[in-house]
């Protein structure tokens, strides 16, 4: 691999990364962290303390402060697969995100003075962008929303005079996708010059393999999930109950952890009478991922506003053919028709359809397969993502 031309020092502040060995939250910000050291800039990375969670340590080389703002029991606003931040609504909730966001703010400043950054960069404009906004002196400042930060803000319409100090403050606002982009540009036009597209990068030394030719005998539908209304899994459910009613069968994987989802979607499971074709299986390492990917006839994801997709280009470097919903950044990574199919939101008649013609047709099947992995390697290989990432820490 390359270098950068001389030593980058990047402080990451984020309410998200993985909390131990063999975590899944945030092993997308693990992964560019340690991407970037491997091209030869220096990471630290500072985030909220979890009940039995080191306050500091080194994962993969990198350096993590993990800062205290409560007691065991209190500290509950590290990112654990879902939302558990107590309601900013009520005394309690002001009080416990006022306590937070005081302890990260004097946690950074130290770790700033110790680690002497160039660069700050921020995930999410709200934890990490606003306290990097007031401590950022002579650092270069990168705001990254994910979605779920943006999101917020059609919900809570009283943040966005907030949102708009953050990026004002930034030097770059990167987001994960066109669709984001452009949703960002629209409620902040006065940031829009700034606002700049690079996914998260996927482990593409883990993804990767031959295309199958052939569908398995009883097809394999996979969907790498969390619990939430946004997956839409409830959706997922019906139009594998409407496969079922149509006589084909097949086997369907659900993979993931986390979101208050769960308990319903097993119940859904049982309610459509899908516990025979159906299995909820926890979240595993990248490399039992992947084989599941390879084993896999079809990836699929409805999820609406997804800020980007990437088990869908997880699952296409793999060799997979994939469905989404034609929704949020899903349409960054599915062409209709070559590098996968695209389905109307919401719609599980259109989406049971779709699963249908392609688990009938290998011939379609393999195309997409094909087309899909050759679009994801020319697209979101990792080295370009983190490419773009160096220029723009770079910059002024």
């Amino acid at each position: 691999m390359g270098t950068t031309p001389q030593r980058l020092d990047v402080l990451f502040l984020t309410h998200n990364f993985p909390r131990h060995d063999g975590d899944y939250a945030g092993r997308f910000l693990e992964r560019l962290a340690r991407l970037l050291t491997e091209r030869g800039v220096r990471i630290g990375v500072v985030v909220p303390h979890d009940p039995g969670a080191a306050e500091y340590e080194e994962m993969s080389g990198i350096p993590v402060w993990r800062f205290r703002y409560a007691s065991d029991e209190n500290e509950v606003l590290a990112y654990r697969g879902q939302a558990v931040a107590p309601s900013i609504l009520g005394s309690r909730g002001l009080q416990a995100h006022y306590r937070f966001f005081r302890a990260f703010k004097r946690s950074a400043m130290n770790i700033v003075n110790e680690f002497s950054p160039c660069v700050l960069h921020a995930h999410w404009w709200i934890p990490g962008g606003w306290v990097a906004r007031s401590i950022a002196k002579d650092q270069r400042l990168i705001v990254t929303s994910h979605g779920s930060d943006v999101r917020l803000l059609d919900k809570k319409a009283w943040m966005r005079p907030l949102a708009a100090h953050v990026f004002r403050r930034a030097s770059v606002i990167t987001t994960v996708s066109g669709w984001m982009a452009n949703s960002l540009g629209e409620r902040f036009p006065a940031v829009h010059d700034k606002i700049e597209v690079a996914p998260m990068p996927p482990e593409d030394s883990v993804f990767g393999g031959a295309v199958r030719e052939s569908v398995n005998q009883i097809p394999v539908i996979l969907c790498v999930t969390r619990y939430t209304v946004q997956k839409r899994n409830h959706v997922l459910l019906r139009a594998l109950e409407r496969l079922r009613s149509s006589g084909l069968d097949f086997r369907c994987r659900l993979i993931g952890d986390g979101g208050s989802e769960r308990e319903r979607v097993a119940a859904t499971i049982d309610e459509f009478g899908l516990r025979q074709q159906v299995e909820m299986v926890p979240s595993m390492p990248q490399t039992q991922l992947a084989e599941e990917y390879r084993r896999a006839d079809v990836t699929v994801l409805p999820a609406v506003g997804e800020g980007f997709g990437l088990t869908l280009v997880e699952a296409q470097l793999s060799g997979c053919a994939v469905v989404g919903a034609r929704s949020g950044g899903i349409t960054d990574i599915i062409t209709h028709g070559e590098s996968g199919l695209l389905v109307n939101p919401d719609d599980a008649d259109h989406l049971a359809g779709e699963l249908h013609r392609i688990l009938l047709d290998p011939t379609l099947r393999t195309h997409l397969a094909r087309e899909g992995q050759r679009s994801a390697q020319s697209k979101f290989s990792s080295r370009a993502i983190v490419d773009r990432f160096l220029q723009w820490y770079q910059l002024g």
